[in-house]
């Protein structure tokens, strides 16, 4: 039984993927802009990134390659819990969020078998959380990181 639950968390961790390698030398010379009219937000994606609503048009991925390193979530913590988001971890750090406070946790976001690692920067808006996730480990590097200062809430 020993040896099962071993070959099972050996198969469950080797599915955990992480942002592609090329991603980290993007171009990122030609930049979109992307509202959420009804999350609340606004924010700045490169060109290479190919959009994806989802949820309702509440949630959004930006894909690429097909890999989705890029995706915002506007959930209740039922659905949140449901999902395999933050909600059942422990935050890492507080952050800011377009001057709002929140929190930061770092995970492993598993679809089925497969899992990848994800930062998550978190806020409370509109009675939901808000979360803006980088679907990659360790430093965001300069594109991401232009994403999450491009963030803005609005309507409020």
């Amino acid at each position: 039984m020993k040896n099962r639950a071993g070959l099972f968390f050996l198969f469950f961790t080797a599915c955990v993927s992480d942002a592609p390698e090329e991603f980290a030398s993007i171009k990122a010379e030609t930049w979109n802009s992307f509202t959420n009219e009804i999350a609340g937000y606004t924010l700045s994606y490169p060109n290479e990134l190919e959009e994806d609503k989802s949820r309702d048009g509440k949630d959004v991925l930006f894909r690429y390659n097909g890999y989705p390193i890029i995706c915002v979530n506007f959930v209740d913590s039922t659905e949140g819990r449901k999902r395999g988001l933050w909600l059942k971890y422990q935050p890492v750090a507080d952050i800011l969020l377009n001057g709002v406070q929140g929190k930061k946790y770092e995970y492993i976001h598993y679809d089925a078998f497969f899992g990848m690692l994800v930062q998550s920067y978190v806020i409370n808006h509109k009675g939901k959380q808000l979360g803006l996730e980088f679907r990659k480990s360790g430093d965001l590097g300069t594109v991401l990181e232009k994403v999450y200062h491009s963030f803005m809430l609005t309507g409020q």
